[in-house]
């Protein structure tokens, strides 16, 4: 019995404690094409520090641009923003991003959103 008590105890650190905790050890990324490719959500793991450009480059090929000190994603799996057109935002749980994506850390369990979509943010290239 003492045997049985013991190999229960240590099924239930070894196996069951490890399987919930790690349930919420990570997060979804959902990427939207802008109707160009079939959306897709993944989930990923999630570790401390991780930021919101290092989990997109988790899941998705992407390529970035450096403007002055900041850095934006340009690209994600081939579909390239055009500036004063289409580009890339994200949100976290529903709420606009309020950093760029390479200094935003995500927490346990946040939920990122990519969208491809109207660019608000830069004047068209004729307009410069």
């Amino acid at each position: 019995m003492k045997h049985l008590s013991r190999m229960l105890g240590m099924f239930v650190v070894f196996v069951i404690l490890p399987t919930a905790y790690g349930a919420n050890q990570s997060i979804t990324v959902e990427i939207d094409y802008g109707g160009l490719q079939q959306s897709r959500k993944v989930e990923t793991r999630w570790k401390q520090g991780i930021t919101a450009l290092e989990a997109l480059q988790s899941v998705a090929k992407i390529e970035t641009k450096q403007s002055s000190k900041f850095i934006f994603v340009n690209s994600i799996d081939g579909v390239e923003g055009q500036r004063g057109d289409m580009a890339w935002y994200y949100d976290i749980n529903g709420k606009r991003a309020a950093s760029l994506a390479y200094k935003r850390i995500l927490n346990e369990g946040d939920r990122m959103r990519w969208e491809y979509t109207k660019d608000v943010c830069s004047p068209r290239r004729s307009e410069q």
